[in-house]
């Protein structure tokens, strides 16, 4: 059975990240050096991730490399996951555009291996919004303006935590108005019950399908008895 990580409620430290136009890719680059992303793997149909903080674990160093790393490959304090609190980030506010690009599950696989749980941002790359649903990572889209609010929030209050309630759709901290925000249905529905929505779709719709096969039993019995047919 396709399974991920649940997703009601989440506490986690912000860390705000604004770049625009992110492309997955820098996100997660592909190449030889990541081939340990086997590490994420299928068990039964459920999804296995490791989750690490940003502490130079093998998974921390491969998420954002480009800007966590010096070319003499010290890690850069400027870089905002690099700095306390932000280190222990669960939740990231991104910039408009986040993970745009036709790269596959890496970004997402990323993310969350380095302890993301949720992003968010004034808009998504599609390819990466559909993937952050497979592996338990929430995407939420709001306003830039209040992404810009958010952020300047967490940047003047860094170690004050942040919780997501899906099960509610608001975001809240101690020093603001909830702010709600809204998740397609069915996705939220995948994420709540931490399956993935195809699986979904048929429990919800598996009793209308077996009262629809047993009417048809009653008007053409003579299908059903035919020793050559198989039932689907």
């Amino acid at each position: 059975m396709p399974r991920h990580p649940r997703f009601v409620r989440h506490t986690g430290i912000a860390a705000p990240f604004r770049q625009p136009d992110l492309e997955s890719e820098l996100i997660a680059p592909v190449g030889e050096e990541l081939r340990d992303l086997h590490a994420v793997h299928l068990d039964g149909g459920d999804v296995h991730l490791d989750a690490h903080r940003h502490d130079g674990s093998w998974t921390g160093r491969h998420a954002f490399p480009g800007f966590r790393y010096r070319p003499d490959g010290a890690e850069d304090p400027d870089f905002v996951l690099n700095r306390p609190p932000y280190r222990d980030a669960s939740i990231l506010l991104a910039g408009r555009n986040f993970g745009q690009g036709s790269q596959q599950a890496f970004a997402v696989i990323r993310l969350r291996q380095c302890g993301m749980r949720v992003v968010i941002a004034p808009s998504f790359g599609p390819v990466f919004h559909d993937d952050c649903f497979d592996f338990g990572l929430l995407p939420v889209t709001l306003d830039e303006r209040v992404v810009d609010e958010l952020a300047d929030r967490v940047g003047a209050n860094p170690g004050i935590a942040m919780t997501v309630d899906l099960a509610r759709q608001v975001l809240e901290r101690p020093d603001m108005a909830p702010v709600p925000f809204r998740i397609d249905p069915r996705r939220r529905s995948s994420l709540l019950q931490g399956v993935d929505t195809t699986l979904l779709e048929r429990l919800e719709h598996e009793a209308g399908a077996e009262a629809m096969r047993e009417r048809d039993r009653r008007l053409r019995p003579w299908i059903y008895d035919n020793p050559h047919r198989r039932d689907p």
